[in-house]
């Protein structure tokens, strides 16, 4: 799954920033790394137009998050435009997560015109060789540059999302510089999460704990560099608020929030207490990464579902982590990715086994 990442305060302690929507799981590509295990051809159960548009009223009803609309790959759906001039009506901010092959000047100007203000997609190498091979499709690498320059040419902002792994850290650099040369908004670097087709991908590919700790404290200084310039921002790697608050107090700078909107950074993992998923089938859970459907839209308002799910009130309270993520002094900022201990544990609330701090 392409996925964009801009995080919102959690002050209100369950207030709801951001929801992640999968529309299909129909996709042209076959990454593997692919959270939502995408098809090439239609997934039964898929929620209808008329379906979606109420849900999305019901949504609205429980704050204005951004929406992002994702998939799959959500250009497959014929209904893909009616859905977003309509959640643009009722929402402030809309994104779309798309891979971009599908996207030419026309389908670019489309997406400005239905109200969409970020579009995020996602290079996985430098190079075609490195992209192609983990995207699973030879030219996707140069469909993906042309649906970028086709987006900027229609006045959109680009977010480029990159999945790290041993198979392209070396190319990170590569990558920020090839976004930052066409033109990009924001540069996000997603830490591989063991789910879907990922939880395939063997110790050969993800990477070690230390290997993260590497790369994040990599991406801060990048941040720094590029600060006003371009928005950074790490992805399921909650250690990452740590790291920035470690480093700026070392260097004597403020660690607090930056940004605002598509561009707000507060604290690591937030799901189930700012963030939500809702499936292509009308699941809904703590996020894309963290398989736990705690309701369905199709039997309970989203709104309840929100409010009343025992593994969000959970998720709520930090007091309930476990292990050394109860014991860590940076708890509230960072939380641990509970993606990854219920991928290690089958415990939501255990230690996050890809951390290397010991509290």
């Amino acid at each position: 799954m392409n996925s964009i990442a801009p995080d919102g305060s959690t002050a209100a302690g369950n207030e709801l920033r951001l929801v992640f929507w999968e529309l299909t799981a129909r996709c042209n590509l076959a990454c593997k790394h692919c959270r939502a295990e995408a098809q090439n051809h239609v997934v039964e159960g898929e929620l209808s137009t008329g379906e979606i548009l109420q849900v999305a009223r019901d949504i609205r009803e429980s704050g204005d998050p951004i929406l992002i609309l994702t998939g799959g790959e959500p250009l497959v759906r014929p209904d893909i435009f009616d859905i977003a001039r309509a959640c643009s009506g009722l929402f402030t901010r809309i994104a779309m997560a798309t891979n971009g092959t599908l996207v030419d000047d026309a389908t670019a100007k489309t997406i400005a015109e239905c109200g969409i203000q970020r579009v995020s997609l996602s290079l996985d190498g430098a190079v075609a060789a490195t992209h192609d091979d983990f995207r699973g499709l030879p030219g996707s690498f140069e469909a993906t540059l042309r649906g970028f320059d086709a987006l900027r040419r229609a006045g959109l902002s680009v977010q480029v999302n990159v999945s790290v792994s041993r198979c392209n850290a070396a190319e990170l650099g590569d990558i920020l510089k090839l976004a930052l040369a066409r033109g990009a908004d924001a540069f996000h670097v997603f830490v591989l999460v063991p789910v879907g087709c990922g939880a395939e991908l063997g110790a050969d590919v993800r990477l070690s704990p230390a290997e993260m700790e590497k790369t994040l404290r990599w991406l801060f200084d990048r941040s720094l560099e590029l600060r006003g310039r371009l928005h950074i921002k790490a992805t399921c790697a909650p250690q990452y608020y740590r790291i920035l608050r470690e480093v700026s107090r070392e260097r004597g700078l403020s660690p607090g929030a930056q940004g605002h909107g598509m561009e707000a950074m507060t604290r690591g993992c937030l799901a189930g207490s700012a963030v939500c998923f809702i499936s292509r089938t009308g699941d809904v859970q703590p996020c894309g990464y963290l398989p736990l459907c705690v309701g369905n839209v199709r039997k309970t308002k989203f709104g309840d579902i929100w409010k009343e799910a025992e593994v969000f009130r959970a998720l709520r309270d930090p007091a309930k982590l476990k292990g050394k993520c109860h014991a860590c002094g940076y708890r509230k900022v960072c939380a641990g990715c509970r993606a990854r201990s219920f991928a290690d544990t089958t415990d939501f609330l255990g230690e996050d086994p890809d951390c290397v701090y010991e509290p």
